[in-house]
């Protein structure tokens, strides 16, 4: 009886184990590890929010990381307000990593995004004019009005200069995981 549960201990202990390494692995694409360079973006001169150019298929990069975020606008039938439907993918398989809506306050889209194995984290849209941007914009495959800002943080976070922020580009007007695939497949080129 002795050695059955011992047995049971292990294979639990070893599945928990197998569990954790699991999560950790799936987790270390949502984000970039870190932000080595401090960026001054001027958060005070945020323009309005871009509703009519947002939808569509956006690429992140920084260093390693490549995260392609699909933003879909929807409008909440009771009260007709303007939300950002928002899907994390993979930047090495497009695979969908998170999932979170968001809404706009102070010229911002803020969102609570949820990932698959369950951490929840905030990210910050904002919108600059070219001539605010404190780097050259990004130049993506459909052309935008404004320079696009993605912050990335723990949901705690409060503070911007606590976030990881990274310049985002428009890669195209569809929503599909095909999409993302098609820009990987050209990066391999």
């Amino acid at each position: 009886m002795l050695s059955k549960i011992l047995i049971a201990t292990l294979v639990t202990l070893s599945g928990l184990t197998f569990s954790a390494t699991a999560y950790a692995k799936d987790e270390e694409h949502i984000m970039p590890a870190s932000d080595d360079r401090w960026v001054p973006w001027p958060m005070h001169l945020a323009q309005p929010f871009p509703w009519q150019d947002i939808q569509g298929l956006w690429k992140a990069q920084q260093g390693d990381f490549t995260s392609y975020f699909a933003l879909k606008v929807v409008r909440q039938k009771s009260t007709g307000t303007r939300q950002l439907q928002v899907k994390q993918f993979d930047g090495e398989t497009c695979r969908v990593i998170a999932t979170g809506v968001g809404i706009e306050r102070n010229k911002k889209v803020l969102s609570q995004m949820t990932s698959k194995a369950g951490t929840t984290f905030r990210v910050q849209l904002t919108a600059f004019d070219q001539k605010d941007s404190p780097l050259p914009p990004l130049r993506g495959n459909l052309p935008t009005e404004a320079v696009m800002l993605l912050s990335f943080g723990a949901l705690e976070q409060r503070g911007t200069e606590e976030l990881i922020h990274m310049q985002i580009m428009k890669i195209s007007a569809t929503l599909t995981q095909k999409t993302c695939m098609d820009d990987l497949k050209t990066l391999k080129k």
